[in-house]
């Protein structure tokens, strides 16, 4: 891992960003000068971009930079591993296949997004709300009754359009804001009966979770904790592991529960997001999981963000290992 180490020099400190590494059957330290003082974020994130360019040339892998807190550079050298994976796994699909791939991979995130927060929907029936859409947004326009369509069937449909938000974001490269944040909300929440007024703004009224007592910031508190949230992440975005980003932004994001509805899939969308805009897979977490994926929240309730950090990670490296394994070079998915 990439870390500030200190020398003195005739009694003097200096700074430098140290990483020990392994070509072939030699460790050696490599190290880049900070200076005298320790530099802001900004600065930091300059320097740690320079060396990472410096030691990728080199051929050294797994780089971790300076203020990952939990991520080892093991599990930082399974990650890329993944996303080799993913790659060599999706450039062996036919074009139909990686469409049909990237479809049943949409679903199933919907399916169990909504299912940890109690939707009784599976897969198939998620599937077939999704496939009526266009036709169910156009009676909805002509104001048309339609039968069999709940809150269920809604919040399916609504997920469903934030990934395609998401898709376009994401193809412009767009960096997480709070436009971003408030305009998925607004999108997720579209429509259901009871939330009109909160659909893309910060909570207006205070927040508990059934069988849970943690306290949640007062409501008054949201705004300005968003602000310090979306601060923490520009700040941090390139001194931290992208893995650990996503997850500790994720958790942070729950803390404050800044919504009245919807805060567990918007921070499982907007994780995604930080995975994705890292060139690190899609990572859904699977509703089997949701005893554990609840425990490490928890944990996170207290600023104890190990566990959710080790459970992504995994989750990531898991998914693309068993794939590529299972399929190799020849895929049988349609």
């Amino acid at each position: 891992m990439a870390h500030i180490t200190t020398r003195k020099v005739k009694g003097k400190k200096y700074f430098y960003l140290e990483e020990s590494v392994k070509l072939g059957t030699r460790w050696f330290k490599e190290s880049i000068y900070i200076g005298p003082e320790l530099p802001n974020n900004e600065k930091l994130s300059e320097l740690y971009l320079k060396f990472k360019e410096r030691l990728t040339k080199k051929g050294v892998t797994g780089i971790v930079p300076p203020l990952t807190e939990f991520l080892t550079r093991n599990m930082a050298m399974k990650i890329e591993n993944a996303i080799r994976n993913k790659f060599t796994f999706l450039k062996s699909l036919t074009p139909k296949q990686r469409v049909e791939f990237m479809e049943r991979e949409r679903i199933t995130f919907i399916t169990d997004s909504n299912a940890i927060e109690g939707s009784t929907l599976d897969y198939w029936l998620t599937e077939r709300v999704l496939a009526d859409q266009k036709r169910i947004e156009i009676l909805q326009k002509r104001g048309a009754a339609i039968t069999n369509m709940g809150r269920e069937e809604q919040e399916a449909l609504n997920l469903n359009k934030c990934l395609d938000m998401y898709e376009k974001l994401l193809e412009h490269n767009k960096d997480l804001s709070l436009d971003m944040i408030l305009r998925f909300h607004c999108t997720l929440l579209s429509k259901i009966e009871g939330y009109e007024q909160y659909c893309g703004v910060w909570r207006p009224v205070n927040v508990m979770i059934r069988g849970s007592d943690h306290v949640f910031p007062h409501h008054q508190e949201v705004p300005k904790l968003m602000e310090e949230l979306i601060t923490w992440y520009n700040e941090n975005k390139n001194l931290i592991h992208p893995a650990e980003l996503a997850a500790k932004f994720h958790t942070k994001f729950t803390s404050i529960h800044p919504f009245a509805d919807g805060n567990g899939r918007m921070a499982r969308l907007l994780m995604n997001y930080i995975l994705q805009i890292n060139i690190l897979p899609f990572t859904n977490i699977p509703l089997r999981k949701r005893g554990s994926y609840m425990k490490t929240q928890a944990a996170g309730n207290t600023e104890n963000y190990k566990p959710f950090v080790i459970f992504l990670a995994k989750e990531i490296i898991k998914k693309w290992h068993n794939l590529y394994h299972m399929f190799g070079s020849s895929p049988t998915l349609g």
